[in-house]
């Protein structure tokens, strides 16, 4: 007799947590050397080195999630196909995927000499100011990098979902370790500034990239480099792109929305773009607390929905829900309360006037996380339930259609200037939670009653 599925049987309370520590410390070990290179660069360059990494935050956002389609897709496709028995499929599937990220990084690397000048005039605005050019010596080491960074994401993935997930692990752990030794070298002994922070990150993911084709190299997992050819042909690419589509959908939409944002606070100077870089920045470190509830959720709801257990599927919603929401107050009350905490910690810049508008951007950009914590867990509950358009239009209107509302018309129209770019994201998100919220339980029949969650068991 088989042992029953603690899933199934285990208070969700416990469950959750049993998720969200494991998920949450694979996170932030990636984060951690975010969090070191932000406080390195702010302490050794200012401001404007810490500005151009979050700068560039929306920028390598957009390009992950061109790739996020074929790195979920193929990791679920490789899942399926390992269960299945289907070992030559797996192959093809490595093969596809693995050209494809040297494809498409090696032609945003080639390219990246052609047209890193109007990328960085759009976010910053005139090429000759101390953020743009550290903004563009940051981002030409990182483009050029691309290759590596996503070869690191695909067999990552890869060996993760074909039964080797410390293999995985390890990988993460020797990017964030070699990213920080070199920050340390780069950055405080040799004084590279903001270009020692980019060739770090580029050699962390070099140095992970390496460690999993030696890992492949053994012949351990159900490809590998065997036989390899590079091929750009595969029948079953569509069906690959559609499980990874909604995923893409919510990291472009964000993305565009932090670019809108950032466009925007052009004409207010380089010091709203250099808070903007910072309070950016730290929002990237903090998200993640609502990410990791999400990853920790979605096998609960999965499982739940499979073995046709409808009431526990809703109270990993409510309480998942619940659990954000007091973190989310957390967050937002030390961004209220305590922001020149943070301006201190990870800002070279102690100039009052810098202190004013970095205090005020984040006692008003860190409003978001009241509400951010909620859409994700609603978004992946809606994804679970196969309600996937709804669930789409959530990261669509949060990321973008409400960003863009507020942005034309809260700085003009009602005459708040910066503070209305401030607070664009944190309404984006408070209306979009306001507006799903209030229509799904209005239709609560649809939604959140047992019948809509037997159905897709």
């Amino acid at each position: 007799m088989n042992a029953p599925n603690p899933l199934g049987e285990a208070p969700i309370k416990s469950l959750f947590f049993s998720y969200y520590g494991p998920a949450l410390i694979s996170i932030l070990s990636t984060t951690l050397h975010q969090v070191i290179n932000g406080i390195l660069l702010g302490q050794q360059v200012g401001k404007e080195g810490l500005a151009a990494v979050g700068l560039y935050g929306p920028v390598i956002i957009t390009f992950i999630a061109l790739t996020l389609p074929v790195v979920i897709g193929s990791g679920i496709l490789i899942g399926k196909k390992v269960g299945a028995g289907e070992y030559g499929s797996v192959q093809t599937i490595f093969q596809f995927a693995t050209t494809l990220a040297l494809v498409l990084g090696g032609a945003i690397a080639v390219s990246t000499p052609f047209f890193l000048k109007y990328v960085v005039d759009f976010l910053v605005g005139s090429s000759n100011t101390a953020i743009a050019r550290n903004t563009a010596d940051y981002m030409f080491w990182q483009l050029l990098g691309l290759p590596f960074f996503f070869l690191s994401m695909f067999w990552g993935g890869f060996v993760r979902n074909d039964g080797s997930p410390k293999i995985s692990r390890n990988a993460s752990l020797i990017a964030v370790t070699t990213n920080i030794v070199l920050d340390l070298l780069f950055i405080v002994g040799l004084h590279w500034g903001v270009e020692g922070a980019s060739v770090a990150t580029v050699i962390a993911s070099l140095a992970s990239a390496t460690y999993l084709f030696l890992h492949i190299q053994k012949g351990n997992n159900h490809f590998g480099f065997h036989k390899f050819r590079f091929t750009l042909n595969y029948s079953g690419w569509k069906e690959l792109l559609t499980f990874g589509l909604p995923t893409f959908a919510s990291e472009l939409s964000f993305s565009i929305g932090l670019l809108i944002i950032s466009h925007s606070l052009v004409n207010y100077g380089s010091l709203a773009v250099s808070a903007f870089g910072l309070v950016n920045y730290l929002s990237f470190v903090f998200i993640r607390l609502f990410t990791a509830a999400m990853i920790a959720s979605l096998p609960i709801l999965s499982f739940n929905i499979g073995a046709r257990l409808p009431q526990r599927v809703l109270e990993t919603v409510r309480f998942s829900v619940g659990f954000t929401l007091v973190i989310g107050v957390i967050v937002t009350t030390l961004g209220v309360v305590a922001p020149n905490l943070f301006i201190t910690l990870f800002s070279g810049d102690k100039t009052e006037e810098f202190r004013q508008v970095a205090g005020g951007a984040m006692s008003l950009y860190f409003l978001l996380f009241l509400a951010a914590g909620p859409n994700y867990i609603l978004s992946a509950y809606l994804q679970s339930i196969g309600k996937s358009t709804l669930s789409t239009l959530i990261n669509g209107l949060k990321g973008v259609v409400f960003v863009s509302v507020f942005i034309s018309l809260l700085p003009s129209y009602f005459q708040m200037g910066l503070n209305g770019v401030w607070l664009s994201r944190s309404l984006a998100e408070g209306c979009t939670l306001l507006l799903v919220g209030l229509y799904t339980y209005l239709r609560k029949e649809t939604y959140y009653h047992e019948r809509a969650i037997l159905a897709r068991r």
